[in-house]
Protein backbone atom coordinates (compact mmCIF):
# COMPACT_ATOMS: atom_id res chain seq x y z
CA UNK A 1 0.00 0.00 0.00
CA UNK A 2 3.07 2.19 0.71
CA UNK A 3 4.63 1.69 -2.86
CA UNK A 4 1.52 2.63 -4.24
CA UNK A 5 0.90 5.71 -2.90
CA UNK A 6 4.68 6.87 -3.51
CA UNK A 7 4.27 6.32 -7.13
CA UNK A 8 1.24 7.81 -7.22
CA UNK A 9 2.74 11.16 -5.86
CA UNK A 10 6.02 10.20 -7.94
CA UNK A 11 3.22 10.53 -11.16
CA UNK A 12 1.70 13.55 -9.86
CA UNK A 13 5.01 15.55 -8.90
CA UNK A 14 5.48 14.61 -12.87
CA UNK A 15 2.43 16.02 -14.08
CA UNK A 16 2.83 19.46 -11.79
CA UNK A 17 6.19 19.42 -12.71
CA UNK A 18 6.61 18.15 -16.25
CA UNK A 19 9.80 17.17 -17.96
CA UNK A 20 11.71 20.21 -16.86
CA UNK A 21 11.33 18.56 -12.98
CA UNK A 22 13.37 15.34 -14.40
CA UNK A 23 16.92 14.79 -15.72
CA UNK A 24 18.48 12.59 -18.00
CA UNK A 25 21.21 10.27 -16.73
CA UNK A 26 23.04 7.48 -18.46
CA UNK A 27 22.88 4.85 -15.75
CA UNK A 28 22.38 2.00 -17.39
CA UNK A 29 21.01 0.36 -14.95
CA UNK A 30 18.83 -2.21 -17.09
CA UNK A 31 20.17 -5.06 -18.90
CA UNK A 32 19.62 -8.10 -20.64
CA UNK A 33 18.54 -11.46 -18.82
CA UNK A 34 17.77 -14.55 -20.70
CA UNK A 35 17.99 -13.68 -24.05
CA UNK A 36 17.26 -15.95 -27.35
CA UNK A 37 17.47 -15.15 -31.13
CA UNK A 38 15.27 -17.28 -33.33
CA UNK A 39 17.06 -18.23 -36.28
CA UNK A 40 20.32 -17.45 -35.76
CA UNK A 41 21.51 -16.87 -38.71
CA UNK A 42 18.27 -15.31 -39.88
CA UNK A 43 18.07 -16.00 -43.51
CA UNK A 44 17.56 -12.15 -45.55
CA UNK A 45 13.85 -11.78 -46.07
CA UNK A 46 12.74 -13.42 -43.27
CA UNK A 47 11.99 -12.80 -39.78
CA UNK A 48 14.06 -13.24 -36.63
CA UNK A 49 12.26 -12.97 -32.66
CA UNK A 50 14.34 -11.09 -30.03
CA UNK A 51 13.14 -13.15 -26.51
CA UNK A 52 14.53 -11.44 -23.10
CA UNK A 53 14.10 -10.41 -19.66
CA UNK A 54 14.68 -7.49 -17.93
CA UNK A 55 17.45 -7.28 -14.97
CA UNK A 56 16.92 -4.16 -12.63
CA UNK A 57 20.03 -3.27 -10.89
CA UNK A 58 18.19 -0.85 -8.50
CA UNK A 59 17.17 -1.96 -5.04
CA UNK A 60 13.71 -0.20 -5.63
CA UNK A 61 11.59 -0.57 -8.69
CA UNK A 62 11.60 1.95 -11.84
CA UNK A 63 8.42 2.92 -13.87
CA UNK A 64 7.34 4.31 -16.83
CA UNK A 65 9.54 2.31 -19.09
CA UNK A 66 9.92 2.71 -22.65
CA UNK A 67 11.89 0.12 -24.99
CA UNK A 68 12.79 1.42 -28.69
CA UNK A 69 15.20 -0.76 -31.01
CA UNK A 70 17.96 1.29 -33.50
CA UNK A 71 19.78 0.22 -35.56
CA UNK A 72 22.35 0.54 -38.47
CA UNK A 73 21.59 0.61 -42.16
CA UNK A 74 19.51 -2.21 -43.43
CA UNK A 75 18.30 -2.98 -40.05
CA UNK A 76 17.28 0.45 -39.02
CA UNK A 77 13.79 1.09 -39.19
CA UNK A 78 12.54 -2.35 -39.36
CA UNK A 79 9.44 -3.39 -37.35
CA UNK A 80 8.63 -2.79 -34.85
CA UNK A 81 9.73 0.63 -34.70
CA UNK A 82 9.32 1.55 -31.28
CA UNK A 83 7.48 -0.49 -28.32
CA UNK A 84 6.53 0.41 -24.81
CA UNK A 85 6.19 -2.03 -21.55
CA UNK A 86 4.47 0.46 -18.83
CA UNK A 87 4.09 0.26 -15.25
CA UNK A 88 6.40 -1.26 -12.59
CA UNK A 89 9.69 -2.75 -12.71
CA UNK A 90 10.78 -4.54 -9.67
CA UNK A 91 14.42 -4.81 -8.40
CA UNK A 92 16.45 -8.17 -9.75
CA UNK A 93 15.02 -10.16 -12.51
CA UNK A 94 11.74 -9.37 -13.98
CA UNK A 95 9.89 -12.66 -14.83
CA UNK A 96 7.71 -11.21 -17.38
CA UNK A 97 9.48 -11.60 -21.06
CA UNK A 98 9.10 -8.99 -24.13
CA UNK A 99 9.04 -10.31 -27.47
CA UNK A 100 10.06 -8.43 -30.55
CA UNK A 101 10.06 -9.53 -34.55
CA UNK A 102 12.55 -7.78 -36.82
CA UNK A 103 11.56 -8.19 -40.33
CA UNK A 104 15.12 -8.66 -41.99
CA UNK A 105 15.03 -7.19 -46.18
CA UNK A 106 16.16 -9.37 -48.45
CA UNK A 107 18.50 -7.14 -49.67
CA UNK A 108 20.24 -7.28 -46.45
CA UNK A 109 23.94 -8.59 -47.44
CA UNK A 110 25.38 -11.58 -45.58
CA UNK A 111 27.09 -9.95 -42.22
CA UNK A 112 26.77 -9.59 -38.32
CA UNK A 113 24.22 -7.01 -37.24
CA UNK A 114 24.09 -5.24 -33.99
CA UNK A 115 20.49 -3.46 -32.90
CA UNK A 116 20.01 -1.58 -29.45
CA UNK A 117 17.16 -1.52 -26.99
CA UNK A 118 17.42 1.91 -25.98
CA UNK A 119 15.57 1.98 -22.92
CA UNK A 120 14.12 4.93 -20.75
CA UNK A 121 12.37 5.16 -17.43
CA UNK A 122 11.70 7.33 -14.41
CA UNK A 123 13.69 6.58 -11.25
CA UNK A 124 12.86 8.14 -7.59
CA UNK A 125 16.25 9.43 -6.48
CA UNK A 126 17.48 11.14 -3.25
CA UNK A 127 17.34 14.47 -5.34
CA UNK A 128 13.87 13.87 -7.05
CA UNK A 129 12.81 12.16 -10.15
CA UNK A 130 15.25 11.62 -13.05
CA UNK A 131 14.99 9.78 -16.30
CA UNK A 132 17.04 6.77 -16.99
CA UNK A 133 18.62 5.35 -19.84
CA UNK A 134 20.24 2.20 -20.68
CA UNK A 135 21.67 1.13 -24.17
CA UNK A 136 21.63 -3.07 -24.83
CA UNK A 137 23.26 -4.58 -27.55
CA UNK A 138 22.45 -7.37 -29.36
CA UNK A 139 24.49 -8.79 -32.30
CA UNK A 140 22.79 -11.50 -34.86
CA UNK A 141 24.13 -13.15 -37.98
CA UNK A 142 22.02 -12.65 -41.71
CA UNK A 143 22.72 -15.05 -44.10
CA UNK A 144 21.27 -14.18 -47.38
CA UNK A 145 19.85 -16.21 -49.57
CA UNK A 146 21.08 -17.10 -52.87
CA UNK A 147 18.62 -17.18 -55.97
CA UNK A 148 19.20 -18.91 -59.01
CA UNK A 149 17.32 -17.75 -62.21
CA UNK A 150 17.35 -19.84 -65.46
CA UNK A 151 17.40 -17.87 -68.92
CA UNK A 152 17.45 -19.18 -72.52
CA UNK A 153 20.31 -15.98 -73.86
CA UNK A 154 19.74 -17.47 -77.55
CA UNK A 155 18.04 -15.12 -79.82
CA UNK A 156 14.35 -15.68 -80.03
CA UNK A 157 13.03 -16.37 -82.24
CA UNK A 158 15.77 -15.91 -84.76
CA UNK A 159 17.95 -18.57 -84.40
CA UNK A 160 15.04 -21.42 -82.84
CA UNK A 161 13.57 -22.43 -86.40
CA UNK A 162 10.60 -24.94 -86.15
CA UNK A 163 12.01 -28.68 -86.94
CA UNK A 164 15.65 -28.12 -86.58
CA UNK A 165 18.59 -28.80 -84.52
CA UNK A 166 19.65 -25.72 -82.76
CA UNK A 167 22.23 -24.75 -79.65
CA UNK A 168 20.65 -22.65 -77.15
CA UNK A 169 22.91 -20.71 -74.33
CA UNK A 170 20.95 -21.38 -70.83
CA UNK A 171 22.29 -18.70 -68.41
CA UNK A 172 22.52 -20.18 -64.99
CA UNK A 173 22.18 -16.71 -62.95
CA UNK A 174 22.54 -15.54 -59.10
CA UNK A 175 20.12 -12.79 -58.86
CA UNK A 176 20.33 -13.35 -55.00
CA UNK A 177 22.53 -11.05 -52.18
CA UNK A 178 24.30 -14.48 -51.35
CA UNK A 179 26.76 -16.78 -52.76
CA UNK A 180 25.20 -20.37 -53.89
CA UNK A 181 26.71 -23.46 -53.35
CA UNK A 182 26.38 -26.81 -55.55
CA UNK A 183 24.22 -25.49 -57.51
CA UNK A 184 22.43 -28.72 -59.31
CA UNK A 185 20.31 -27.96 -62.73
CA UNK A 186 18.23 -30.94 -64.56
CA UNK A 187 16.65 -30.48 -67.46
CA UNK A 188 13.96 -31.83 -69.34
CA UNK A 189 12.35 -31.74 -72.51
CA UNK A 190 8.20 -30.60 -72.76
CA UNK A 191 6.12 -32.15 -75.52
CA UNK A 192 7.23 -30.97 -79.24
CA UNK A 193 10.56 -30.52 -77.64
CA UNK A 194 13.72 -33.13 -77.92
CA UNK A 195 17.24 -32.83 -75.72
CA UNK A 196 19.50 -34.15 -78.53
CA UNK A 197 23.12 -33.85 -76.67
CA UNK A 198 24.50 -36.46 -74.29
CA UNK A 199 24.39 -33.56 -71.12
CA UNK A 200 21.11 -32.90 -69.38
CA UNK A 201 22.66 -31.97 -66.32
CA UNK A 202 24.56 -29.46 -64.94
CA UNK A 203 26.97 -28.87 -61.73
CA UNK A 204 28.34 -25.85 -60.62
CA UNK A 205 29.89 -25.76 -57.41
CA UNK A 206 30.45 -22.00 -56.58
CA UNK A 207 28.01 -19.16 -57.95
CA UNK A 208 28.52 -16.24 -56.33
CA UNK A 209 26.19 -12.89 -56.22
CA UNK A 210 25.63 -11.36 -59.52
CA UNK A 211 27.77 -14.61 -61.22
CA UNK A 212 26.29 -16.25 -64.32
CA UNK A 213 27.02 -19.46 -65.98
CA UNK A 214 26.02 -20.70 -69.97
CA UNK A 215 25.53 -23.93 -70.46
CA UNK A 216 24.91 -25.08 -74.66
CA UNK A 217 21.95 -27.07 -74.79
CA UNK A 218 21.46 -28.98 -77.90
CA UNK A 219 17.35 -29.10 -78.85
CA UNK A 220 14.90 -29.55 -81.64
CA UNK A 221 11.53 -28.61 -81.56
CA UNK A 222 8.53 -29.17 -83.64
CA UNK A 223 5.51 -28.08 -81.87
CA UNK A 224 5.38 -24.41 -81.76
CA UNK A 225 2.22 -24.27 -79.26
CA UNK A 226 4.23 -25.95 -76.91
CA UNK A 227 7.71 -26.14 -77.29
CA UNK A 228 9.86 -25.21 -73.81
CA UNK A 229 12.24 -26.99 -71.06
CA UNK A 230 11.77 -27.74 -67.90
CA UNK A 231 14.44 -27.53 -65.54
CA UNK A 232 14.70 -28.50 -61.33
CA UNK A 233 16.94 -26.46 -59.44
CA UNK A 234 18.98 -27.07 -56.33
CA UNK A 235 21.68 -25.53 -53.79
CA UNK A 236 22.96 -24.19 -50.56
CA UNK A 237 23.69 -21.22 -48.73
CA UNK A 238 27.00 -19.90 -48.39
CA UNK A 239 27.75 -21.80 -45.15
CA UNK A 240 26.06 -25.09 -46.06
CA UNK A 241 23.48 -24.38 -43.76
CA UNK A 242 20.19 -23.74 -46.09
CA UNK A 243 19.39 -25.43 -48.73
CA UNK A 244 16.91 -24.08 -51.60
CA UNK A 245 15.01 -25.67 -54.59
CA UNK A 246 12.22 -25.19 -57.51
CA UNK A 247 11.26 -25.55 -61.16
CA UNK A 248 11.35 -23.23 -63.94
CA UNK A 249 9.50 -23.97 -67.28
CA UNK A 250 11.09 -21.76 -70.27
CA UNK A 251 9.51 -21.88 -73.46
CA UNK A 252 11.08 -21.62 -76.65
CA UNK A 253 9.57 -18.87 -79.09
CA UNK A 254 10.12 -20.74 -82.54
CA UNK A 255 10.21 -19.39 -85.90
CA UNK A 256 8.26 -20.84 -89.00
CA UNK A 257 10.61 -22.75 -91.46
CA UNK A 258 10.70 -24.79 -94.46
CA UNK A 259 11.66 -28.85 -94.44
CA UNK A 260 12.44 -30.74 -96.82
CA UNK A 261 11.70 -34.12 -97.63
CA UNK A 262 12.78 -36.32 -100.82
CA UNK A 263 11.39 -39.36 -103.07
CA UNK A 264 13.27 -41.00 -105.84
CA UNK A 265 11.55 -40.66 -109.65
CA UNK A 266 13.77 -42.74 -111.20
CA UNK A 267 15.45 -46.26 -111.25
CA UNK A 268 18.47 -47.93 -110.61
CA UNK A 269 21.59 -47.64 -112.69
CA UNK A 270 23.74 -49.74 -114.48
CA UNK A 271 27.69 -50.34 -114.05
CA UNK A 272 29.44 -48.28 -116.35
CA UNK A 273 27.13 -45.85 -116.54
CA UNK A 274 27.94 -42.21 -117.52
CA UNK A 275 25.65 -39.26 -116.82
CA UNK A 276 22.66 -41.00 -116.35
CA UNK A 277 19.71 -38.72 -115.04
CA UNK A 278 18.87 -39.53 -111.16
CA UNK A 279 15.42 -37.81 -110.44
CA UNK A 280 14.42 -36.89 -106.92
CA UNK A 281 10.82 -35.42 -105.89
CA UNK A 282 11.64 -32.76 -103.13
CA UNK A 283 8.67 -31.59 -101.29
CA UNK A 284 8.73 -28.22 -98.55
CA UNK A 285 6.73 -29.92 -95.98
CA UNK A 286 7.55 -27.32 -93.31
CA UNK A 287 5.76 -24.12 -92.21
CA UNK A 288 6.97 -21.66 -94.28
CA UNK A 289 7.90 -20.72 -97.85
CA UNK A 290 11.28 -21.35 -99.64
CA UNK A 291 13.03 -19.29 -101.62
CA UNK A 292 15.84 -19.53 -103.98
CA UNK A 293 16.55 -22.84 -103.14
CA UNK A 294 19.67 -24.75 -104.06
CA UNK A 295 20.37 -28.32 -104.25
CA UNK A 296 23.83 -30.29 -104.60
CA UNK A 297 24.16 -33.71 -104.39
CA UNK A 298 27.11 -36.01 -102.50
CA UNK A 299 27.65 -39.00 -102.66
CA UNK A 300 30.24 -42.15 -102.92
CA UNK A 301 32.22 -44.68 -104.36
CA UNK A 302 30.85 -46.66 -107.05
CA UNK A 303 28.62 -43.36 -107.74
CA UNK A 304 30.49 -39.94 -109.16
CA UNK A 305 27.91 -36.60 -109.38
CA UNK A 306 28.76 -35.40 -113.07
CA UNK A 307 25.82 -32.47 -112.43
CA UNK A 308 25.48 -32.02 -109.08
CA UNK A 309 23.32 -28.80 -108.70
CA UNK A 310 20.06 -28.03 -108.87
CA UNK A 311 17.68 -24.80 -108.59
CA UNK A 312 14.35 -24.05 -107.53
CA UNK A 313 13.03 -20.14 -107.18
CA UNK A 314 10.41 -20.82 -105.06
CA UNK A 315 8.41 -23.78 -103.22
CA UNK A 316 5.61 -23.08 -101.56
CA UNK A 317 4.05 -24.91 -98.08
CA UNK A 318 3.38 -28.64 -99.19
CA UNK A 319 4.69 -27.93 -102.80
CA UNK A 320 6.99 -30.59 -104.38
CA UNK A 321 9.59 -30.01 -107.32
CA UNK A 322 11.19 -32.10 -109.54
CA UNK A 323 15.33 -32.12 -109.25
CA UNK A 324 17.34 -33.45 -111.75
CA UNK A 325 21.20 -34.67 -111.31
CA UNK A 326 23.88 -36.36 -113.42
CA UNK A 327 25.97 -38.77 -112.50
CA UNK A 328 28.48 -41.83 -113.90
CA UNK A 329 28.78 -45.59 -112.09
CA UNK A 330 31.91 -46.89 -111.80
CA UNK A 331 31.68 -50.30 -114.10
CA UNK A 332 33.88 -52.25 -111.38
CA UNK A 333 30.86 -51.14 -108.70
CA UNK A 334 29.20 -53.99 -106.96
CA UNK A 335 25.73 -54.03 -107.35
CA UNK A 336 23.64 -52.87 -104.11
CA UNK A 337 22.15 -49.02 -102.80
CA UNK A 338 24.69 -46.45 -102.19
CA UNK A 339 23.67 -43.30 -99.62
CA UNK A 340 23.76 -40.32 -101.18
CA UNK A 341 23.20 -37.09 -99.37
CA UNK A 342 21.10 -34.16 -100.61
CA UNK A 343 21.80 -30.75 -99.03
CA UNK A 344 19.52 -27.85 -99.55
CA UNK A 345 20.12 -24.02 -98.73
CA UNK A 346 17.44 -21.55 -99.15
CA UNK A 347 16.18 -18.46 -97.74
CA UNK A 348 12.89 -17.62 -95.73
CA UNK A 349 10.49 -14.68 -96.06
CA UNK A 350 10.50 -14.25 -91.95
CA UNK A 351 14.50 -14.73 -92.25
CA UNK A 352 16.74 -11.35 -92.40
CA UNK A 353 17.68 -10.11 -96.01
CA UNK A 354 21.45 -11.67 -95.96
CA UNK A 355 20.26 -15.03 -93.92
CA UNK A 356 20.67 -18.63 -95.83
CA UNK A 357 19.00 -21.56 -94.15
CA UNK A 358 20.45 -25.12 -94.57
CA UNK A 359 19.47 -28.71 -94.17
CA UNK A 360 20.29 -32.11 -95.70
CA UNK A 361 18.72 -35.63 -96.66
CA UNK A 362 20.25 -38.78 -97.21
CA UNK A 363 18.36 -41.24 -99.86
CA UNK A 364 19.79 -43.94 -101.77
CA UNK A 365 20.76 -44.70 -105.63
CA UNK A 366 20.48 -48.46 -106.38
CA UNK A 367 23.54 -49.57 -108.76
CA UNK A 368 23.56 -52.77 -110.83
CA UNK A 369 19.62 -52.61 -111.88
CA UNK A 370 17.43 -56.09 -112.54
CA UNK A 371 17.37 -55.02 -116.62
CA UNK A 372 21.47 -54.50 -116.74
CA UNK A 373 22.01 -58.08 -114.58
CA UNK A 374 19.82 -59.49 -117.19
CA UNK A 375 21.74 -58.21 -120.27
CA UNK A 376 25.21 -59.28 -118.87
CA UNK A 377 23.53 -62.79 -118.02
CA UNK A 378 21.84 -62.99 -120.86
CA UNK A 379 25.46 -61.73 -122.73
CA UNK A 380 27.18 -64.75 -120.74
CA UNK A 381 24.67 -67.46 -121.70
CA UNK A 382 25.07 -66.58 -125.34
CA UNK A 383 28.44 -67.35 -125.44
CA UNK A 384 28.10 -70.42 -123.27
CA UNK A 385 25.45 -71.70 -126.09
CA UNK A 386 27.73 -70.87 -129.49
CA UNK A 387 30.28 -72.18 -127.29
CA UNK A 388 28.52 -75.29 -127.28
CA UNK A 389 26.75 -75.34 -130.57
CA UNK A 390 30.62 -75.41 -131.98
CA UNK A 391 32.30 -77.89 -129.54
CA UNK A 392 29.11 -80.31 -130.89
CA UNK A 393 30.03 -79.50 -134.34
CA UNK A 394 33.79 -80.21 -134.49
CA UNK A 395 32.98 -83.43 -132.42
CA UNK A 396 30.58 -84.42 -134.89
CA UNK A 397 32.79 -83.93 -138.15
CA UNK A 398 35.49 -85.67 -135.99
CA UNK A 399 32.96 -88.81 -135.73
CA UNK A 400 32.38 -88.66 -139.50
CA UNK A 401 35.55 -88.75 -140.23
CA UNK A 402 36.50 -91.89 -138.34
CA UNK A 403 33.34 -93.59 -139.34
CA UNK A 404 34.73 -96.93 -141.75
CA UNK A 405 33.23 -96.86 -145.26
CA UNK A 406 31.44 -99.17 -146.75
Amino acid sequence: MRKTQILASVALLCLLFGSAAAQTAQDNALSFANVTVSPNPVAAGGNMTVRFQLYNSYNDWVYNLNVRPSGSYPILNVSPGSSYHTGILNPGLNPGYLNYTFQIPATTPSGTYTVYFNTTYYVLGAAGVYIGTSDMPLSFRVQNRPVIRLVLTSPQPAALYQGYNQTIQLAVQNTGYGTARNVSVSIGALPGTSLLGSVDNFFISNLTRGQTVDEPLLVSASNASSAGISAQVSYYSSDYTDSFSGSQVLGLSLAPAAQFTISSSGGAIAPGSTDVPVRFVITNTGTSEANQAQFSLESSYPITPVASTAYVASLPVGGSANVTFLVSADSQGVPGNYPVTVYEQWKQPNGSVNQQFSASNNYFVGVGSQGGSTVLIAAIVIVIVVGGVAVYRYRMRARGAKKPKK
